[in-house]
């Protein structure tokens, strides 16, 4: 495992309205081997819950093939009622299509009937209905939560995105470094283990971890270095005036952002070119229209660049497939998916290096792998001769240039001080966070 060094400095929070915690002692968990663990819905575990004898917040999470209804009328909620609930919370979240294992709360009496119901709406908002005289009275709530600064260093080991993760870097930030990088690294070669990554990051964090909330929610990512064989890479995040994205940069102005992703994966080996070659299972020559990319079932694949789905379904020999049109003509396809991220769907607006699938082996295919293709007017086009350098942004100049100085000079004297903590013997640690809270 790759040696890292992790830092991170709060900063100052405002604290906010908390919604009530679960008692401890009122959590009811099933058993799996010895530890504790969701209770899931069925049968037996509504009988169970009938045999409560003092009030209760329980944790449930949705089970296959069961809607809220079936849950909620266990507990002594009539049809209309759930409908009534249903329509109150409509403005929040849409109670009809939660989804397979989607966690919720039942607050419950010494009877063991429904007094309240609460269920996450978006990150460190929980939405709660009381059931009062009959009728729901819904509140949000707004877990406390607090601003971090994560600055994190590590070794690139066998896989960037490996060691990211094994590190603690948030998953969006993975994905995001990934993206940007990708437009100057080509990942599939040019990567040594000894490479050196590098990221600071903010990020909003729960005080008290809760079970209808994730644990934390990325804000930005400010700084990304890479340093290939001893080449640096370093990154600043800035959003020019008149421009409606942050875009990254060098810090002498010049953006690293190109039209295209040539690699739209992390942690993969290229297993097949551009070109004509013999089909391994058809057993004739043709035209290879794209890139195959070998990697474990389930390896993230990202969106080329911004974007419009217009195909996210079965393609025949492609198996699970995906095709996005870009501008300027250019249009991108994604073939033997194991399946699509969620709400990738014909119609789907996509970003650049956002999560659209995950690879696997379906349609024609001997083993697990990415065929990627891009296709300019019409033509099929090798993926790794892109050039598109005219419609990428062009370096910063004059007053844009002079203010983004300042954005650089800003993020420099914010890793300083976070070297200078990491340096001192009593904050030195490994493969932790460090937090300095600034009141």
């Amino acid at each position: 495992m790759a040696a890292a060094l992790v830092v991170g400095v709060a900063c100052t929070c405002e604290k906010v309205v908390t919604a009530t915690s679960e008692p401890e002692e009122s959590k009811l968990r099933s058993t799996v081997g010895g530890a504790p663990a969701d209770v899931n819905i069925g049968t037996n575990e509504a009988k169970k819950l009938k045999n409560i004898t003092k009030s209760s917040i329980i944790t449930l999470r949705l089970a296959a093939g069961e809607n809220l209804i079936g849950v909620l009328r266990r507990y002594d909620v009539n049809t209309q009622q759930v409908m009534t609930l249903i329509r109150e919370v409509q403005p929040w979240l849409d109670l009809n299509k939660l989804t397979t294992g989607k966690a919720f709360q039942l607050t419950l009496n010494q009877r063991g009937s429904l007094i309240a119901f609460s269920i996450g709406v978006r990150f460190a908002t929980i939405l709660t209905a009381t059931l009062e005289d009959g009728d729901w009275q819904v509140r949000e709530s707004t877990l406390e939560s607090e601003l971090v600064d994560e600055h994190i260093r590590i070794n690139v080991g066998r896989s960037l995105y490996n060691s990211a993760l094994d590190t603690g870097v948030a998953v969006d930030v993975i994905q995001r470094a990934i993206a940007v990088l990708s437009h100057r690294v080509d990942f599939q070669r040019s990567l040594q283990d000894t490479d050196v990554f590098e990221v600071f990051y903010q990020s909003t964090q729960l005080i008290d971890t809760h079970p209808l909330s994730k644990k934390s929610e990325v804000d930005k990512v400010n700084f990304i270095k890479l340093t290939v064989s001893g080449v640096p890479h370093p990154l600043y995040r800035y959003r020019a005036t008149g421009e409606s994205q942050h875009r990254f940069y060098y810090a002498d102005g010049r953006p690293v952002q190109s039209f295209l992703l040539k690699t739209p994966l992390n942690g993969a080996r290229l297993s097949s070119t551009f070109g004509r070659r013999k089909h391994p299972i058809l057993g004739y020559s043709r035209l290879h229209k794209g890139l195959d990319f070998g990697a474990a079932i389930g390896t993230p694949i990202f969106s080329a660049g911004d974007g419009k789905v217009l195909k996210a379904n079965w393609g025949g020999s492609f198996g699970n497939r995906i095709v996005i049109r870009h501008a300027n003509g250019y249009q991108s396809l994604y073939a033997h998916l194991q399946g699509f991220a969620t709400g990738i769907k014909a119609g789907s607006e996509v970003r650049q290096g956002e999560v659209i699938g995950y690879l696997g082996s379906t349609g024609l295919s001997q083993s697990p792998h990415l065929h990627f293709e891009v296709h300019k007017d019409g033509r099929a086009i090798n993926p790794l001769t892109l050039k598109t350098h005219r419609y990428t942004a062009r370096k910063l100049a004059g007053a844009k240039l002079e203010d983004f100085s300042k954005t650089v000079a800003r993020i420099e004297a914010q890793l300083e001080h976070s070297y200078a903590k990491r340096n001192e013997p009593s904050q030195l640690v490994f493969n932790q966070t460090l937090k300095e809270h600034q009141h």
